[in-house]
């Protein structure tokens, strides 16, 4: 039966297929890098610090309106999951590109009310696989704030983060 774009909650099996699944795919995107280029390569779950300075110092929240980065060449991202803390976080947008092209939106106000504020998307996650030098933006949307910059949300992103071993716990974007 196909998944719909919901979220699983960690009391589904679901959930935990998702994460494997989703570890699958840097792994192999690690070995392909590897094998076609020679270099050591690392996946690590993401941090502020993959994102730059500015993100370190917020912590682990998002800020609202658009976030665009560029991947490092020989790095990649792959997201599949939100932790909600924030009754007003109530969706993020996902772009190709400085919103180039449209992937989808995420919905994210129904894992607040999960018992432990955290879900796996169920949606088709090969939309959401960002390699190196590609560019790609989301827009975090708060019933309070809009995507109005400068306000961010207590909610945080789930993925994995592909990169060389030199780079690992630094920044794999160029802005």
């Amino acid at each position: 039966m196909p998944q719909g774009p919901a979220f699983a909650p960690t009391h589904r099996d679901e959930f935990y297929d998702i994460i494997g699944k989703r570890y699958q795919d840097a792994v192999a995107e690690a070995a392909k890098i590897a094998s076609g280029k020679g270099i050591r390569m690392a996946v690590e779950q993401f941090k502020p610090v993959h994102f730059g300075t500015d993100w370190v110092t917020r912590g682990y929240k998002l800020p609202t309106g658009d976030t665009e980065k560029t991947l490092l060449t020989n790095c990649a991202l792959f997201p599949y999951g939100i932790l909600n803390l924030d009754e007003a976080f109530d969706y993020m947008e996902w772009y190709l590109g400085a919103k180039t092209d449209y992937i989808g939106d995420w919905f994210t106000l129904p894992i607040y009310y999960y018992e432990e504020k955290q879900g796996n998307y169920k949606g088709n996650l090969d939309h959401y696989n960002f390699r190196g030098d590609e560019t790609f933006t989301f827009s975090i949307h708060s019933t309070t704030y809009g995507t109005s910059p400068d306000h961010e949300v207590n909610a945080w992103l789930f993925a994995f983060v592909v990169l060389p071993s030199t780079l690992k716990k630094t920044k794999i974007t160029t802005a």
